[in-house]
């Protein structure tokens, strides 16, 4: 776990206490003498002068010792270290928990990964107000090859709104299209329902769900589509924990084996 003697990644000493900093943006302002605002980000130091006083108490990380491919298998960020020139948290591993997230499984406020769970979420699965995902996505506003959500657009979509190749919805556009106001070239609605749209649902039903509007089944339409979506982001995180596991047992064997080491 880091301490206040480590350096920031840019090579910069950790700040002394009493060090004059920018509560706004981290930037040192020591031997700032004639200047009356940030010369990062503007604004006036009557607003923004602060001093530091230590380790940052609400930050936290952690970073494991085991590695797999030079990258910790568990890293935590949570927290500013102006100290450090760190205004978020941002942690990097296999699995990887904090304010910026980047690993196999990211979750945190912006995060990228094999799976990406968090507010803003980009990776091959992922789970998030704002969801763009390769092969499957989830959330809010989804963008993916599966995109499920509020809004999706995907090579087949399910949403309130839904725009893709596949689109069922309440507002569906795609070549084949079902939901309460369609377009597209063959579509399945309460007021139109093409033969070729309703054998499509009726054989993509056991992934989508029952065609709304169209005598194609009942209940909530995005509902099968979901627990699809989040079997195939349970699949891609137990493939990453799989890969977790066999680099903490494989980092253990090593050190294990070192001479000196401890039984």
């Amino acid at each position: 776990m880091a301490d206040d003697t480590q350096r920031d990644a840019a090579g910069a000493p950790p700040r002394q206490a009493g060090e004059p900093y920018c509560a706004n943006c981290g930037y040192s302002l020591l031997n700032l003498t004639d200047a009356s605002k940030c010369p990062e980000c503007g604004k006036p130091l009557v607003e923004v002068l602060a001093r530091w006083g230590g380790a940052s108490r609400r930050a936290r990380r952690y970073r494991s010792e085991a590695e797999l491919f030079g990258v910790p298998i568990v890293s935590v960020a949570f927290g500013a270290r102006p100290e450090f020139g760190e205004i978020n948290g941002r942690a990097v591993g296999i699995i990887a928990i904090g304010n910026i997230a980047r690993g196999g499984i990211a979750i945190g406020g912006n995060a990228v990964g094999v799976v990406a769970i968090g507010g803003m979420a980009i990776g091959l699965g992922s789970v998030g107000g704002m969801s763009i995902g390769l092969v499957t996505a989830l959330g809010g506003m989804t963008i993916g090859g599966f995109a499920v959500g509020g809004f999706g657009i995907g090579g087949v979509a399910s949403g309130g709104g839904a725009v893709g190749i596949v689109a069922q919805g309440g507002m569906a556009i795609g070549y084949y299209a079902s939901g309460g106001g369609v377009f597209g070239q063959y579509i399945l609605s309460p007021r139109r329902s093409d033969p070729e749209a309703a054998n499509f649902f009726q054989a993509a039903a056991p992934v989508l769900g029952g065609a709304p509007g169209g005598g194609g089944g009942s209940g909530f339409p995005m509902t099968q589509a979901a627990v699809v979506s989040l079997s195939l982001l349970v699949l891609m995180a137990m493939l990453v924990v799989g890969g977790a596991v066999y680099g903490h047992i494989t980092w253990a064997s090593r050190n294990a084996a070192r001479p000196g080491a401890r039984a």
